[in-house]
This record gives C-alpha cells, sequence and structure tokens, in this order.
C-alpha cells in the first residue's frame, strides 16, 4: 500500500516537471515571437501578450520555471 502511494507521488512529480518545462517552453517562444500565449481562463479564450507574461502568470510561478 505505501510502494502504491510511492509511486503515485513519483509520477505526480514527474508529471508536474514536465508540464512545468512545457510551459517554460512556450513562454520562451511566445517572447521570441513577439505573440500572445492562449489560454482558458473564466471559461473564455484570452491572449496574453508576451509582454505581460510574468505579471499574469505571477513571479513565483515564473522564478520556478527558470530552474
Amino acid at each position: 500500500m505505501n510502494e502504491k502511494k510511492t509511486n503515485d507521488i513519483s509520477l505526480s512529480s514527474k508529471a508536474d516537471a514536465a508540464f512545468r518545462q512545457a510551459i517554460k517552453k512556450v513562454i520562451q517562444q511566445a517572447r521570441q515571437t513577439n505573440t500572445p500565449v492562449v489560454i482558458w481562463e473564466e471559461n473564455r479564450i484570452k491572449e496574453i501578450p508576451s509582454d505581460q507574461l510574468e505579471a499574469t502568470i505571477g513571479t513565483t510561478q515564473t522564478e520556478d520555471m527558470r530552474m
């Protein structure tokens, strides 16, 4: 039983790390091409200009992605 929880946590950590890496790549590409990032928020599609990404995503999350 404990081994299954350990495996689940490990898998969850790996998925989280992969998601953060994907976000980092999307942000880098948006900045390089000066294009917006499209997200789904509040039941609608929103475009975030590349120069406003840090303010929208949040400083803490952006710092985590710079690893």
